[in-house]
């Protein structure tokens, strides 16, 4: 059994709750939880990327010399690889990296991943952060209260919460994320994982219902 510190909003504890790290996953499996980030990480690459080949650059209509008696190798374009200014040889064109794990797999993953960080440690939960209106002083006074200002922090919702986003949007190496959008990548991103009350009591009720009718 582990337990976890519950904040309030002034960053004091006011309780615990113990959580058996067995709810999650009988074992952390370290080498799903890499392939998990793998494509986590692959999923936010741009893949932007272009070069240009020899079509498609301006110019070198012109045949540079003759075909035959300069003494030099022939050339048919100053837009070829070979010359200063032409195109790529091996182009590079826009591609989507992203791919997704099974479904299976990405549920199994979070739940490992859930498992990892509190036996590290990483998961703690708060009350009363329910800001009327967006306050970024409020979430920083918090974070520097409980130790996790400038740290990797993760604050996980019940829902969508427009004031926890706005004030917390400008804070350094802090995120916050609705608990339905969580997955194995953001888990592994963030060192620490705090989940509002409502959100670990709905995590706790759904992993035990899951379990319950498998």
């Amino acid at each position: 059994m582990t337990e976890i510190n519950v904040y309030n909003a002034a960053g004091v504890v006011t309780g615990t709750v113990t959580i058996d790290p067995a709810i999650f996953d009988k074992t952390v499996r370290r080498a799903l939880l890499k392939e998990a980030l793998i494509a986590h990480l692959a999923s936010q690459r741009q893949g932007t990327h272009k070069t240009k080949k020899r079509g498609e650059v301006a110019g070198g209509g012109k045949k540079p010399w003759r075909q035959k008696g300069t003494g030099r190798a022939r050339q048919g374009s100053t837009r070829s690889p070979q010359w200063v200014g032409g195109g790529h040889a091996k182009t590079i064109t826009p591609r989507d990296y992203s791919y997704q794990l099974p479904a299976q797999q990405r549920r199994l993953a979070l739940l490992s991943g859930l498992r990892y960080r509190l036996e590290k440690g990483g998961i703690s939960a708060v009350e009363g952060l329910d800001l009327p209106k967006p306050s970024t002083k409020t979430v920083s006074a918090f974070l520097t209260k409980i130790g996790l200002r400038g740290k990797g922090t993760l604050v996980v919702s019940e829902g969508a919460q427009a004031n926890l986003y706005l004030s917390a949007r400008n804070i350094p190496r802090l995120a916050v994320s609705e608990r339905r959008n969580l997955n194995a990548g953001t888990v592994l991103q963030h060192a620490h994982l705090i989940f509002t009350r409502a959100s670990l009591d709905a995590l706790v009720n759904e992993v035990k219902s899951q379990k319950d009718s498998a």
